[in-house]
């Protein structure tokens, strides 16, 4: 039986999000390559789906940012480096944010994280990430491994 673990959503804010990586507004980005990747840049579609998050994701070797186009809510789920998921206890580090479409993300390296989804609709997102993600790719199988998914309230 899979078992529930419930997030409620926050604003997306600068110091909120400081802890996973950066907002990306107005000003500089500072954006990390490691061992020989180079960055790779497409646009993701996503549909609305339900808001329920079954693993995790994250990358070693450069950072993703992620900007929503045309102004598009989104969800995004993330958690801190140093947990791994090995344990029910890490989904405590678990957060929520709700992208109001005026800005994007810059996750830092070894951030856990899923999405960003969209609230409404649909969305379009520019994706920089490293041209190697595919194997720079960690996942933390909640569901499959844990027996739980996190459920995001708004």
């Amino acid at each position: 039986m899979t078992m529930i673990h419930t997030v409620r959503a926050e604003p997306l804010s600068e110091a909120a999000f400081a802890p996973f990586g950066q907002v990306l507004a107005v000003g500089d980005a500072v954006m990390e390559l490691r061992g020989g990747e180079v960055f790779h840049l497409n646009v993701l579609h996503y549909d609305r789906q339900p808001l329920r998050c079954d693993h995790l994701n994250r990358h070693h070797q450069a950072t993703q940012a992620l900007v929503a186009l045309a102004g598009k809510a989104t969800l995004l789920v993330v958690a801190p480096a140093p947990y791994d998921f090995s344990t029910n206890e890490h989904l405590a580090h678990v957060r929520a944010f709700v992208c109001d479409g005026s800005a994007g993300v810059n996750l830092a390296l070894g951030t856990w994280h899923w999405g960003p989804y969209p609230i409404t609709d649909y969305v379009d997102l520019v994706n920089v990430q490293g041209r190697g993600f595919a194997g720079d790719n960690e996942i933390a199988y909640l569901e499959r491994d844990l027996g739980v998914v996190v459920e995001v309230v708004l």
